[in-house]
Parts: C-alpha cells; structure tokens; sequence
C-alpha cells in the first residue's frame, strides 16, 4: 500500500459533505467526479452487526447505499475520519460516525473502516466495531 491510497482514502471523505447536499437536494450522482473513487465493479459491505446486512456491487449500488442513508434512514449523518494509515494489505480508517436519525435517535459510534484499492480505485469497503479486527484485516496490529 502507498501514501497515494491513504490519500485517495482521504479525498472520498473529503467529498462527503458535498455528496450528502446533493442527495438531500435530489440530485443525480450519475457522473460525479466523487464516484470514479471507486473501482466499477467495488464492493460496499455494511456492519455485520446491521440486521439484514447488505452488500452493494458497483458505483451505481454505492449511490443507492449513500441515497438510503441519506433519504431514508438519517435525518444528518456525518462521517468523520480521526485516523487513516495504511496497511500492508489495505488502508484502514478510524472513523466518528454520527448522526441523527429520521425517528430522532442520536447516534454516535466509533467505525473503524477497511479500505482495499485496485488500480488507484477503491475495490472494497466494509466496517467493524472492533479496532483491532480492522487493523488485522489491513496487515497492522497495535
């Protein structure tokens, strides 16, 4: 892994701000800039403690996922990355992930994100409640 994936890592965070106003304000993602982060065909896995888990298959998928939350699911919804390093075998991000949601519970979690990258894209993400799982699934430990 180089420094170039932690920054592309870190550009998809950067852009989220911007992707949550317009899916909030009902614009079409299809084209963004944003989108050619991701790898064609790149994967999405939600938490494998969310009841009905989903994964999401490709850059149109990747748009439905942020439209749910964003739509449905989170009245605010904020993705913060504390830490992204990298790892022998993907970057890893440790992320305050907060929000509020469309029933008015307030949420606040500490993610902690693997990011696999493929030809300057990112292939695959998923998340896990545990530090150190993550960091083991990147090549690192504490």
């Amino acid at each position: 892994m180089s420094q170039e994936d932690v920054e592309l890592v870190r550009r998809m965070f950067d852009g989220g701000p911007e992707i949550q106003s317009l899916l909030l304000d009902g614009s079409d993602l299809s084209g963004h800039p944003w989108l050619s982060l991701f790898y064609p065909e790149c994967v999405v896995e939600e938490l494998a403690e969310i009841p009905d888990r989903a994964a999401y298959h490709g850059r149109d998928a990747i748009v439905r996922f942020f439209q749910r939350g964003f739509r449905e699911v989170w009245d605010e919804w904020r993705f913060v990355p504390l830490e992204i390093i990298k790892g022998r075998d993907g970057v890893f991000a440790a992320v305050d992930n907060s929000g509020r949601s469309k029933t008015g519970a307030e949420v606040q979690m500490d993610l902690f994100q693997v990011f696999r990258i493929r030809d300057g894209m990112i292939i695959y993400v998923t998340a896990y409640l545990d530090r150190r799982r993550a960091l083991e699934a990147v090549g690192l430990s504490e």
